[in-house]
């Protein structure tokens, strides 16, 4: 791989697309965490406990290469992004929850992210797993993405016209930038290397996908919260920062064959996206003329 598009570039877009999430936050963002502690804690749970678990039971008896394997454990690891608020809102959903849940779940994903990682490099790949640490991957994800987080909400803080300028159009921007990370990433390896990959992760990323969705959906079903909460936890749960995933990837452990999972489920993403946004804005309407005609 391009070692400039590799070290310098995929870096630059993340913490851009960081960044962004930092410019839309504020306190009040993170205070709102106590009005719905409810909805909060089971959405940080799906996150770090079902998607993990969901891709590794999905990977484990899969004829597939280990270096697919972990890719697609590395892929579940990371913390929603921040294209599932932009979706949360054409879905109708619960904006705020969904903001909240990506800043928390970014931060975060400093620990969660090399934990599970070194997790999936042990069962899947053993003596012959690429030497990475969890503090240096730890300290990198920090770098990439808390600090940008933070600059974005001292930006509005010290320059609230200015912030709020590109919160305007930030969802959009970083929803542009990680589509474009996502192509680059899949011409950089060539036709030939893609369809191959494709054919080793393509199925396994879709179910990762559609499970993390479901999953999501019937647990906050189960739990009776209201309508806009379980599309904005469905959405957080199948909307993964890819982003981090293909850094991660190619800048620390060196090779982007572990990233082609992360690169292919964020095409196919948005499909199932949007097949569930479409769903959705129906029941709203049908919800809304259900009250109406109740009246």
């Amino acid at each position: 791989m391009d070692t400039l598009f590799a070290q310098v570039l995929l870096p630059l877009a993340l913490a851009f697309i960081m960044f962004t999430l930092g410019v839309g936050l504020t306190a009040a963002d993170f205070k709102r965490i106590a009005l719905q502690p409810r909805a909060f804690l089971v959405g940080t749970a799906l996150q770090f406990i079902s998607l993990p678990l969901i891709a590794i039971a999905l990977v484990a008896f899969l004829p597939i290469p280990p270096i697919v394997k972990v890719g697609v454990v590395l892929l579940a690891a990371c913390p929603g992004g921040t294209t599932s608020n932009l979706l949360t809102h054409m879905a109708r959903g619960d904006v705020a929850l969904s903001v909240s849940l990506t800043a928390i779940t970014s931060l975060a994903s400093v620990v969660t992210v090399p934990l599970v990682l070194m997790v999936a490099l042990a069962l899947f790949m053993g003596p012959d797993a690429p030497q990475v640490g969890m503090v240096s991957t730890g300290v990198v994800i920090f770098a990439l993405t808390v600090i940008p987080v933070a600059l974005g909400m001292v930006l509005r803080k010290l320059a609230p016209g200015v912030a709020l300028g590109l919160e305007r159009n930030s969802r959009f921007m970083s929803a542009l930038v990680f589509t474009a990370v996502v192509l680059a990433t899949i011409i950089n390896e060539g036709l030939g290397e893609t369809l191959r990959r494709l054919t080793q992760a393509g199925a396994v990323s879709l179910a990762l996908n559609v499970a993390a969705m479901a999953v999501a959906f019937a647990v906050s079903s189960w739990m009776a919260f209201k309508m806009r909460q379980r599309i904005a936890l469905t959405l957080e749960c199948g909307l993964q920062n890819a982003t981090l995933a293909i850094v991660v990837a190619s800048s620390l452990l060196g090779d982007i064959d572990y990233a082609m999972p992360a690169a292919i489920y964020g095409l196919m993403m948005f499909a199932t996206a949007g097949v569930f946004i479409l769903w959705a804005r129906r029941w709203s309407k049908a919800a809304v003329r259900a009250r109406a005609m109740a009246r």
